[in-house]
């Protein structure tokens, strides 16, 4: 097998992320929700302790509107309310229809994640993870210099 060139470097890898976008596009709408209905209780479920909208927006790639709009359907649907913490944050819990929701929309996904997971060996998790990380740092580095270019204009 020859050298990888770039162009076919990155056309490989942007086909692999628009593959992962479309597995979870799907298991949205398999469930009925938005992208970012899905994605928002996903970060709900999936967060270690309270979240806020916030929190969702510093974990998700979706603008704060886009978020707004997902929470305040969730919320009008009763799937999530809001709680409030210290100062003047608002947590968001979930309902019992949320959890219900949940379970059927988000929890399975999780399992196909975790699936996928078992599928590779200790090495190839551990590679996986180093390299992701090698190369977004890699990619971090050279936009700041482009960043940087363009702040000085």
């Amino acid at each position: 097998m020859g050298d990888l060139t770039f162009q076919q470097f990155i056309t490989t890898a942007n086909r692999m992320n628009k593959s992962e976008d479309d597995i979870y596009r799907r298991m949205a709408r398999h469930s009925g929700l938005s992208d970012a209905a899905f994605w928002t209780l996903y970060a709900i479920e999936t967060a270690p302790g309270p979240v806020t909208q916030t929190d969702i927006c510093g974990t998700l790639m979706f603008s704060k509107q886009t978020i707004n709009s997902a929470l305040k359907q969730l919320e009008r649907e009763g799937q999530i309310r809001l709680s409030c913490g210290p100062g003047r944050k608002k947590y968001l819990q979930l309902t019992e229809a949320g959890q219900e929701l949940a379970g059927r929309a988000i929890r399975p996904a999780l399992e196909v994640e975790r699936q996928a997971f078992l599928g590779l060996s200790e090495e190839e998790r551990a590679s996986l993870l180093a390299l992701e990380q090698r190369y977004l740092t890699l990619l971090r580095r050279e936009a700041n210099k482009l960043f940087n270019i363009s702040q000085e204009e």
